[in-house]
């Protein structure tokens, strides 16, 4: 039976040219291996998690499954010359759906993907087959923004999808999801690039070799965020983040520390914690008295940082930054996540 549209499919920008081929991924060997390999088995999870902090790559990798399922002729994943692959370069292949964060009349984004988003994008596309593809492939992008009635909505599907589905749920916060959810995809996590993985791009980009340890330090490990902010981006929210590790324990520093507490309370919580972690593995590293990987230039407040917390210190600063994204899917109070993090011994 022919689909019938129900809507227009929303046409990109005329320029837009999405990687579709693993080989122009940066980074992620692992999990582009293990991805290869189940594609050229036939035995794919129909349900994907991938999980990481921003800019890291997940949803790179998604539209890159998502081609290498539609396209003609995949020899280790999309071949990129294809029509299928072409569309899915463009944004236009009609079988590869993205289910994101809405727009509201007066231009603001929403917070949360609904129960009728689910059920008019995804449940109802997935009661008929795909128009032209082989594949009817559902990517949900930012899958933690799944309210719990949209979640619950989404479940059967997960459990009994059809034999022409295929999910990939994208997030930075997989402890926003249910557990239901999450036991019924198979999780991928990428993590952090380590700086020689990131000197193509740095390349790419012509960062000067004098500015690349600050572009390092600013990327945090994740390629999209010196994509999206050029090489020229300045970001002091790192030097900011060090000093609350360095004198976030001496009392008569406190109120000198209220300024970075705010203006830190104000950016994106999940940014801020990703950058804190990547300067606790540094130091962690540098209290053992090897070098530091990311921050390389930050030796020195690093180390001081080291010598007054100490490794039990930093652990345990370390094990409040691993249980933070659970207390962020509560809606905790961002100040009040910071100086638990950094001013409680």
């Amino acid at each position: 039976m022919a689909r019938k549209r129900s809507s227009p499919e929303p046409t990109p920008p005329a320029e837009a040219d999405y990687p579709i081929r693993f080989d122009e991924l940066q980074g992620h060997a692992a999990q582009v291996r293990f991805l290869v390999k189940a594609l050229g088995r036939g035995v794919l999870p129909q349900a994907l998690l991938f999980t990481g902090p921003k800019g890291v790559g997940k949803a790179t990798l998604a539209r890159m499954v998502a081609a290498a399922l539609q396209c003609d002729a995949p020899v280790r994943g999309a071949c990129g010359n294809c029509g299928p692959c072409r569309k899915v370069r463009r944004g236009l292949h009609p079988d590869v759906r993205w289910v994101g964060l809405e727009t509201r009349d007066g231009g603001a984004k929403r917070t949360q993907i609904v129960v009728d988003q689910i059920r008019e994008q995804v449940l109802a596309p997935l009661s008929l087959p795909p128009y032209e593809g082989h594949r009817l492939v559902v990517l949900i992008d930012p899958a933690d923004a799944l309210n719990p009635n949209a979640q619950n909505a989404l479940l059967k599907s997960l459990e009994e999808p059809p034999a022409f589905g295929q999910f990939i749920l994208v997030t930075s916060n997989p402890a926003a999801l249910l557990p239901t959810v999450r036991s019924r995809s198979h999780a991928l996590t990428l993590g952090p690039l380590p700086p020689a993985d990131m000197i193509p791009l740095l390349d790419r980009l012509s960062v000067p070799p004098a500015d690349r340890p600050s572009a390092l330090a600013f990327a945090c490990g994740a390629p999209g965020r010196l994509l999206s902010a050029g090489p020229g981006r300045k970001d002091d929210r790192r030097d900011l983040l060090l000093r609350l590790l360095e004198e976030g324990l001496d009392a008569a520093a406190y109120p000198d520390l209220a300024a970075p507490l705010e203006r830190l309370a104000k950016e994106d919580a999940g940014e801020v914690c990703a950058m804190a972690a990547g300067l606790l593995r540094d130091a962690l590293r540098v209290v053992h008295g090897r070098s530091a990987l990311v921050n390389a230039d930050a030796g020195q407040p690093l180390a001081r940082a080291a010598r007054l917390r100490g490794v039990n210190g930093l652990q345990r600063v370390a094990e409040r930054l691993a249980e933070a994204p659970q207390h962020l899917a509560r809606n905790v109070n961002p100040r009040l996540l910071l100086e638990r993090l950094f001013l409680v011994p």
